[in-house]
């Protein structure tokens, strides 16, 4: 076999490797919605149930694209600065929340923020490792737990950097599987959480549907990019909601850098802008039913919104399919 060859074979297999990690980590949540959502109200799990169904029929497609697919083999210098990339996204976005005491939201989009204007080329690998770094210190109260989860992330994205491109979430979701398997490793406890009031969680789903296709509209129609548009988008939230509706202002910002995640899927993947409206209301709903999944984990938001934007996108291409 030639060196270019073997290359190609090593690309495919660490996509593959990816591709599984993330489809794990995407059911890792929906599990937990489904077993939320049935005691609430049998519509809630139904809900659950449907978009578990769009959310698998895009993992099927985009499993038969990757056998399909040859990939291009990136070198291994681009590789390892992705890598350094992400790494220090979560440890500078974990300094700015815990130790700065900016809170999970204004800490990581600053870091997005940053990276963007300093570093543009790696501002998505610095903004994926902003996610892992959303941890709570309660969970990681040393550095060691975090240093951890940050290389494995960084790792992780190399292996998932060419599966699932162009949805909106996915940075998010590499952080969450590194964070979980870290705390799991370490066998720290993850922080309790519980689902709020009906009152409460209908703001949060109303927050979701204005910031998903807001940060859309900013990422493709004005052509801010991902990070930029996900970034403002968040950092207005974390910084302005707390002070507007300070019962709920916290939780509420939380919910709208979430749904900015969903707002980073380029038209590709969301060609319709009602699909990303779709998508946020989406958002707003598992955003609810998984607070209280492995509580104080960073990137569990962003697996919400990776959740949320596949199961718009394979419903719709299922409505499609079904109409021809």
């Amino acid at each position: 076999m030639s060196s270019k060859s073997q290359a190609k074979s090593i690309t495919k297999t660490s996509a593959t490797i990816g591709f599984i990690i993330l489809s794990i980590t995407v059911t890792i949540l929906l599990v937990n919605a489904v077993r939320q959502s049935f005691p609430i109200h049998p519509a809630a799990g139904i809900a659950v149930v449907l978009i578990a169904i769009g959310t698998y029929f895009t993992i099927y497609k985009e499993a038969n694209t990757l056998l399909k697919t040859d990939l291009a083999p990136a070198d291994f210098s681009t590789k390892l600065y992705e890598f350094i990339a992400v790494f220090v996204g979560s440890i500078l976005s974990f300094y700015l929340n815990n130790n700065l005491s900016l809170g999970l939201v204004v800490g990581s989009a600053l870091v997005g923020l940053v990276a963007y204007l300093v570093v543009p080329k790696y501002a998505v690998p610095m903004y994926c490792g902003s996610f892992a770094g959303m941890s709570s210190a309660a969970l990681f109260p040393t550095y060691t737990g975090i240093i951890i989860a940050s290389a494995l992330a960084g790792l992780v994205y190399v292996l998932c950097r060419d599966v699932f491109g162009g949805f909106g979430g996915k940075l998010g979701a590499m952080g969450f599987i590194s964070v979980v398997v870290t705390g799991l490793i370490l066998g720290r406890e993850f922080v309790p959480s519980s689902i709020p009031s009906l009152n409460t969680s209908l703001w949060l789903i109303v927050a979701a549907l204005i910031a998903a296709p807001l940060t859309f509209y900013l990422n493709n129609h004005l052509g801010k990019g991902p990070v930029l548009a996900s970034s403002v988008v968040g950092l207005v939230g974390g910084l302005v909601l707390p002070v507007l509706v300070p019962e709920i202002g916290t939780p509420l910002g939380v919910v709208v850098i979430c749904a900015s995640f969903a707002g980073m899927s380029n038209q590709i993947r969301c060609p319709k802008f009602w699909h990303m409206l779709v998508a946020g209301l989406f958002t707003g709903f598992l955003f609810v039913l998984s607070m209280p999944l492995l509580g104080g984990c960073g990137g569990k938001l962003g697996t919400t919104a990776f959740t949320s934007i596949m199961s718009a996108a394979g419903l719709v291409n299922l409505v499609t399919q079904q109409r021809k």
